[in-house]
Parts: C-alpha cells; structure tokens; sequence
C-alpha cells in the first residue's frame, strides 16, 4: 500500500520526468541517466512505476493531464471566440512553451507506429482536446477539427523554421475564416 510519502515522491518525480523529457525528449532515454537526470535511481523510479514502459506512460499521461488544464485555463472565460483562438495560440506559440510543444510532437509522432508505451498518445491528444475548442468556439466538432489540425500544422512549420512573422500572418487568416474577424 502506497503511503503519502511515496506519492509525493511518486509526483514529484512525474514532475522532473516531465521537465527532463520537454527539454530532451524521451524516446531514446535509458533509465540510468534518466534517474541521475531528474536526482532519482534506476531501482527507485522502478518501485515508483514498474518498468520502463510503465513509467513512459506515465509521463505521457502526466503530460496529457498538464496540457488540457493549461488548454482549458487558456480557454476559460474568453469573452468571444476570436480572443479564445487568440489566447490558445498566444500561449501554444510563446518560445517558453516549445519545449513542451516539441514534446508533444515527439509523443505524438511514436503513437502512430509505436505499440508499446506510447500507444494512443496522438488519439487522446484528439479526444481530449475537441470538447473543449468546440466548446470555446461554441460551433461543431468539424470546425474544432479544422482549428486544432490547423494550429498543430503551424506550429509544426513554427518549430521547423522558426519564421515567426509567417506563421502568425498564416493564424490571422485561419482566425479571420472560422470567427469572420481578427
């Protein structure tokens, strides 16, 4: 029976994966430097998750937790559909967030071949996400489709080229086509 102190221990340590993987990703991280990385052991990040996997997916879903609270903080009481798509992309675009955008990406990208921890990763990030851009733009789940296929498209090419000034002008005209202004 897990006691109080171990899962604080438990959350804490979700909390350095999560910042370690942002930062350098977690495909490729064997479980030593991992432990050292975020000041655990192999054999405590074991008794925390149970193996390697397990703790994969943990992380993910840690990271799936952080970003629809951070969605729908952005999200929340937005007085028009123009200002929510506005705040969404301010914060999903700010250069603080990338490491966290690329993450997603990288998590994202291993769901659609990878049968192992990472599986599922890119249909939650759907699933998880439709209700609440369909419900800020008050309109269908096909149009929250377009915006949320949409803006991972521009930040993809964001992350890719770094042309910052293209990438929003390319916003501005998805905002004016699915809220009729800017």
């Amino acid at each position: 029976m897990p006691t109080s102190t171990d899962s604080a221990r438990r959350a804490e340590l979700l909390d350095r994966l999560l910042d370690y993987s942002a930062s350098h990703g977690l495909s490729e991280v064997s479980l030593r430097p991992l432990a050292g990385a975020v000041g655990s052991s192999p054999r405590m990040l074991l008794y925390f998750f149970g193996s390697k996997d397990e703790l994969v997916r943990e992380v993910l879903r840690h990271s799936r937790g952080v970003q629809l609270r951070l969605l729908a903080d952005t999200l929340a009481e937005q007085p028009d559909r123009a200002a929510a798509l506005r705040a969404l992309w301010t914060w999903i675009s700010d250069p603080s967030h990338h490491n966290l955008v690329r993450f997603f990406f990288e998590c994202y990208a291993r769901s659609l071949h990878d049968a192992d921890a990472w599986r599922d990763f890119g249909r939650w990030s759907v699933t998880e996400w439709l209700p609440h851009i369909t419900a800020a733009l008050g309109s269908t789940e096909a149009d929250a489709t377009l915006v949320l296929a949409t803006i991972r498209g521009l930040m993809l090419d964001l992350l890719a080229t770094g042309e910052v000034g293209r990438v929003n002008a390319a916003f501005e005209r998805l905002l004016v086509a699915v809220t009729g202004r800017g």
